[in-house]
């Protein structure tokens, strides 16, 4: 906490001191250029916005055979989230699995973890170790878009694209054109509920043909208050630095380059904590990252040609690097150690206390080449090459004692130290080519289509696993290598029968490479004893697409219809115990699922009054495990179906928005709604189910902004969320939601 008030100090004197130089800066840039309103140049309708990300090229939204959605800069700004993925949870297809405010891993089509691939400036968050990623590393402030893919995008992006893609773009440095300029901003933005407090500078300088943006801010929250009341173990507190470079030669050869590091730490996860989780009595546990660091750097040579049928490529290089400390500490009451398997206790002990790091490193290098050619009246295409390569290493340290009444903390003598490994040390490299072109038959028939081939080398090494201990001996990692490859395609087609109106298909298939922990592991986990298997196979899946833009003026409708099947999915099955596991139960990853799943999702837009919009969203989907073996294997049912576990329940948003003509101030009121579907998963012998399914609940928020000072260069926000303190859950949040919360934020401009 004294960190935390230190980092809060510093920042609000920063801020104010932007805020202070803001309007003679702001004055001065007004007499030579007035600003325009922030969100001039955006399009009448989202039907007619430009997306990048489920091809790898640019295209019109209404032409895109997949489905697409998208939050803007200004959407962020107005919505002041305190981590990415609070803004995720407003589009259709997106869910959240939540277990802190900090800890919201995106849910895409019912799929979750490493079976969504997270993108920052088109770099992967996901790694081959295996868990998911984390949006909540990037600081909204800095995000310029997001672009969200749902449904495979394997051909584009490779493994973990099986369910989609949500790809961060960070704010560039602007064109570097000549002359001289200097601008910047500054924001301070908090909330009630959990007494949220961050702030960030940016500095966007040009001079010549160099131009950069530079922005720093810092986040820290308390515990937060939920209408049940205070949830403990949920603060958190983190800063960030994002550096983005250019230097333009030439009009058609351009050097970009950039730098993003995050530091967190004390980030509390309660949603995997007792008494938050279903433990016996008498057990409690306490879950946390003491630390989480985040380090990228990339260098981008982007060249466009004349005379050529290539018209521009593309080669990027990057490193990122992760170091985390996954902590946790646990407390067994002396009544129930032979509930929990804890023998040759010291007889007078109160209770024994296990404290464990697991310490995380990973170290990624990556290469992308693409050309793409000139776009003729016909046809368009482009490939390229993507090569990655992880190297990964950690350590369990765990400290185990016993306290006794009349002392203090743990009694000398009885703490023991262990050192474990419960993955190998590794390098993990991936090497694919791809190819997609776009080929217009006639002004109504649109084709597109692309292939991606891709190799997989992965060799672990040889290494302590668990130390001796009495008579076990000591157990070591094999030398291990595992070589394997997966295919992708896809095909999209898009017919306008009518002008503003679009129907498309899309087919495609998506894979997912087993990470480096379903084929490796061995080791404690919150389930028992899990082991890897190195003979596993990928995941596949193949999903059919419709859709349907419509627009009309003022009107904008856009839907979808899926359908998708699963194959090889992998899950952690029970298997006779191992000498390693002393007696616990042992699970181990197989190929073993089966499944489908179809739904729908729309979204529509009306702005019915000048100044007046509505807009609103709808998601529902059912998914089914269909193979008996599974099924009879995973829960012992004997039935032909069974739920498929995270499928989003029927869902939605709505809200009506107000602006002034001159876009100084608005209003805007919304609601957020799930409606269950009673599809709950069924429940795995030996394994706790986490919190009950949800009820149906609507929340209701309401959110104003107004822009002012000379050019609008000031922004104030100020909002409530959840105005009726309801109580409710998401439907893959282990916690309560916040409470009634006051949120304000401001920003400007110089």
């Amino acid at each position: 906490m004294p960190r935390l008030r230190r980092a809060r100090s510093y920042f609000l004197l920063c801020s104010l001191a932007a805020i202070a130089c803001s309007a003679p800066a702001a004055r001065a840039a007004d007499a030579a250029a007035p600003a325009a309103p922030a969100d001039s140049t955006k399009p009448k309708t989202f039907l007619r916005e430009v997306v990048v990300t489920g091809a790898r090229y640019p295209r019109a939204y209404y032409q895109s055979p997949q489905a697409l959605s998208f939050v803007g800069g200004a959407q962020l700004r107005e919505q002041a989230p305190a981590v990415v993925s609070e803004a995720l949870g407003q589009l259709p297809g997106v869910d959240n699995s939540k277990d802190s405010p900090w800890e919201q891993r995106p849910i895409v089509r019912g799929l979750s973890g490493q079976r969504v691939l997270v993108l920052m400036d088109g770099v992967p968050m996901n790694s081959a170790r295996g868990n998911g990623p984390h949006p909540s590393l990037v600081d909204p402030s800095q995000v310029e878009r997001i672009e969200v893919v749902r449904g495979p995008s394997s051909v584009s992006y490779g493994s973990d694209a099986i369910g989609g893609v949500i790809n961060i773009m960070t704010r560039e440095a602007p064109a570097a054109t000549g002359g001289r300029s200097i601008s910047g901003g500054a924001n301070l933005s908090g909330s009630t509920a959990e007494q949220q407090f961050g702030g960030s500078i940016e500095v966007t300088p040009r001079i010549g043909h160099f131009a950069a943006y530079i922005a720093a801010g810092a986040r820290g929250a308390d515990d937060f208050r939920a209408p049940s009341g205070t949830v403990p173990n949920s603060s958190y507190e983190d800063w960030n630095t994002l550096v983005n470079l250019r230097w333009d030669f030439t009009e058609r050869l351009v050097l970009k380059g950039g730098m993003q590091l995050y530091r967190a730490t004390d980030i509390g996860i309660p949603g995997l904590s007792s008494p938050t989780a279903i433990y016996p009595a008498g057990m409690t546990s306490v879950f946390q990252f003491k630390n989480y660091d985040r380090d990228l750097y990339h260098l981008t040579l982007d060249h466009s040609y004349t005379g050529s049928w290539i018209a521009g490529s593309r080669i990027k290089v990057y490193q990122q690097k992760e170091n985390r400390n996954f902590w946790s500490t646990e407390q067994i009451d002396a009544a129930h150690y032979a509930d929990f398997g804890v023998f040759g206790a010291p007889g007078a002990s109160t209770y024994r206390q296990t404290d464990q790091d697991r310490f995380f490193d990973l170290k990624t290098r990556g290469l992308q080449f693409q050309a793409t050619s000139r776009k003729t009246e016909h046809y368009f295409f482009t490939m390229g090459i993507d090569l990655a390569s992880d190297k990964t290493d950690g350590d369990n340290v765990r400290l185990r004692g016993y306290h006794f009444n009349g002392t203090s903390g743990d009694s000398a003598g009885t703490v023991s130290r262990r050192v474990t490994a419960s993955l190998p040390d590794g390098t993990f490299n991936n090497y694919a080519i791809w190819w997609q072109n776009q080929m217009t038959i006639n002004p109504q028939w649109t084709v597109s289509g692309g292939l991606r081939w891709t190799e997989y080398r992965y060799k672990t090494e040889r290494g302590l696993s668990i130390p001796a201990s009495g008579p076990s001996p000591a157990v070591y990692f094999p030398e291990l290598k595992v070589d394997n490859n997966a295919a992708g395609g896809s095909l999209g087609i898009v017919y306008e029968p009518a002008p503003e109106v679009h129907l498309s298909f899309n087919v495609a298939n998506g894979y997912r490479m087993p990470t480096a922990q379903e084929l490796f592991f061995k080791g404690p986990a919150s389930v028992g004893f899990v082991i890897g298997n190195e003979d596993l196979k990928p995941e596949k899946s193949v999903s059919y697409d419709t859709g349907l833009r419509w627009g009309v003026g003022d009107l904008a409708l856009s839907g979808n219809l899926f359908y998708t099947t699963f194959t090889d999915m992998i899950d952690a099955l029970a298997v006779p115990t191992v000498p390693e596991a002393n007696g616990q139960p042992t699970y181990q990853y197989k190929n073993i699922a089966e499944a489908h799943m179809w739904g729908g999702e729309a979204e529509a837009e009306w702005n019915f009054r000048e100044g007046w919009r509505a807009r609103g969203t709808v998601t529902g989907a059912i998914g089914d495990i269909v193979n008996r073996e599974a099924i009879r294997t995973l829960y012992h049912v004997d039935s032909d179906k069974a739920p498929l576990p995270s499928v989003p329940p029927f869902r939605g948003t709505f809200a009506v928005r107000w602006s002034d003509v001159r876009a100084r101030g608005w209003a805007e009121a919304s609601t957020r709604y799930s409606w269950r579907t009673n599809r709950l998963a069924l429940p795995v012998e030996g394994v706790s189910q986490i919190g009950a399914f949800k009820a149906e609940w609507i929340s209701f928020d309401l959110m104003t902004g107004c822009r002012f000072g000379s050019g609008q260069r000031q922004l104030i926000v100020l909002g409530v969320r959840n105005i009726a303190d309801m109580q409710f859950r998401q439907a893959f949040g282990s916690l309560d939601e916040p409470g009634r919360s006051f949120v304000a934020s401001f920003s400007t401009k110089f």
